[in-house]
């Protein structure tokens, strides 16, 4: 008999509007919106207040891939298959600056932690950093040899992280424009990555259904969870960054508890059969989303941080990242011309600035059945705490593995040895920093 706690994560809202599948999901920094990009082409801001109808923007030609928030939260960016990126102004008169971004869909879009820059990530095997205000393209990103699934900012906004279908997850440094990391993985790619709110480790969801943890200072894997029986397609750390949110391919959602190493829930919301493909956290963490192939949109209400209070053992995971030292040295600032040879690239101050953008009535529409409150909606929420040691972080789960010692075996104890030996690699480095803090402070 399943033991229902107060810690487990509800069911608060559901939400339904898209026609096709939901790519991606933002809540507003003030948690007063949410807002969502699908298959459909469109976008749909939900408004959290039940009096408040949800509104579709249109104007993209393809797929919408991806769709987040300026911090401020006055402006949103998107991005499409049909090689643009829009920004939109979130009210009904449906305003919007769009650009041709790339020559290859655009899978991933994001705005700077100051709001002024806008990172974007292609098919075209490139990544490109963008100034918002100023309306002009910096620079390109361009050691990836296959489509980059994504790229993100750091907590600074000092480095970008990527991962493409090339196998490989990069590390960049903004100011020189140059990779300074490389993470390999040669069994399959990562479909998304980011970084923890410390800024030192990286988050990224694979192919194979695991999601794994680097350390970017001693650049090595730190925790690896074979979690899902299908891909991963998309992870988020919670803000207080002592847990990881998962949706796969499997119609599944996990918990993951970093401190503890281990999955602790199972959530299964979405209909069976179909695909998660987003999830996302409000900025206090309180609450985080759901969206799926099944056209549907979940939001739920956390719950499960609440054990951090009573937790007796460390509540942060990594403290933060410290300078990272570069062996490159500074290069001057780019100029509107740094744009490289033969690249089709549309500049943003061609286009009308964001604060004056277009208005076309024809881009937005109001939903009137969407966002209705569906209490009695199925959905099953699985307790893992109590589950056998040996499936626990940093210990790749093999038991699924044929009985014979195939290679695959002797694959996956390898990586139990190396995640074993990064561990205490880990722990080394802290105890001697303990030591050298507790000397200080009797000296």
């Amino acid at each position: 008999m399943m033991i229902k706690t107060a810690c487990d994560p509800t069911i608060e809202r559901h939400f339904k509007g898209h026609e096709n599948a939901i790519t991606s999901l933002c809540f507003h920094p003030e948690t007063t919106q949410l807002v969502s990009s699908s298959s459909d082409k469109s976008i749909i801001l939900w408004n959290l207040k039940e009096s408040v109808r949800a509104c579709r923007f249109l104007g993209h030609k393809d797929a919408v891939s991806d769709v987040t928030y300026a911090p401020s939260g006055e402006v949103i960016a998107s991005a499409s298959n049909d090689r643009s990126v829009r920004i939109w102004v979130p009210k009904i008169t449906g305003q919007c600056l769009d650009f041709k971004a790339h020559s290859g869909a655009v899978r991933s879009v994001q705005f700077s932690p100051d709001g002024e820059k806008l990172i974007t990530a292609s098919d075209d095997k490139s990544i490109k950093l963008w100034m918002v205000q100023q309306r002009r393209f910096l620079m390109s990103f361009t050691c990836h040899t296959n489509w980059v699934r994504c790229a993100k900012f750091s907590s600074d906004g000092r480095l970008i992280v990527s991962c493409s279908d090339d196998k490989t997850i990069k590390l960049w440094d903004i100011a020189s424009g140059k990779c300074i990391k490389t993470f390999n993985d040669v069994k399959a790619y990562s479909t998304y990555v980011e970084f923890h709110p410390s800024g030192c480790v990286i988050g990224s969801a694979n192919v194979t259904g695991s999601v794994k943890l680097y350390d970017i200072r001693t650049a090595s894997l730190y925790q690896h969870y074979a979690t899902h029986k299908d891909s991963v397609n998309m992870i988020k750390f919670h803000p207080k960054g002592n847990f990881i949110l998962t949706a796969s391919d499997d119609s599944t959602m996990k918990v993951l508890d970093l401190l503890e190493g281990r999955p602790i829930y199972t959530l299964k919301g979405h209909a069976n059969g179909t695909s998660v493909t987003s999830v996302t956290f409000s900025s206090n963490g309180e609450f985080f989303a759901s969206g799926g192939t099944d056209q549907q949109l979940l939001m739920w209400k956390t719950n499960f941080d609440k054990d951090d209070i009573s937790r007796k053992i460390p509540r942060r995971l990594f403290s933060p990242i410290e300078e990272l030292e570069s062996n490159t040295k500074e290069e001057k600032s780019h100029k509107d011309d740094d744009t490289p040879e033969g690249e089709d690239i549309e500049s943003l101050h061609e286009k009308s600035d964001i604060t004056n953008l277009k208005n076309d009535k024809s881009s937005y529409c109001k939903i009137s059945d969407a966002g209705a409150l569906t209490k009695d909606i199925e959905y099953k929420v699985i307790n893992m705490r109590n589950q056998r040691p040996f499936e626990k972080g940093r210990i790749v789960n093999i038991s699924h593995l044929p009985g014979t010692y195939s290679n695959e075996i002797v694959d996956a104890l390898n990586e139990q040895v190396q995640s074993l030996s990064d561990a205490v690699t880990l722990l080394e480095q802290r105890l001697s920093v303990l030591e050298e803090e507790l000397k200080n402070n009797f000296l």
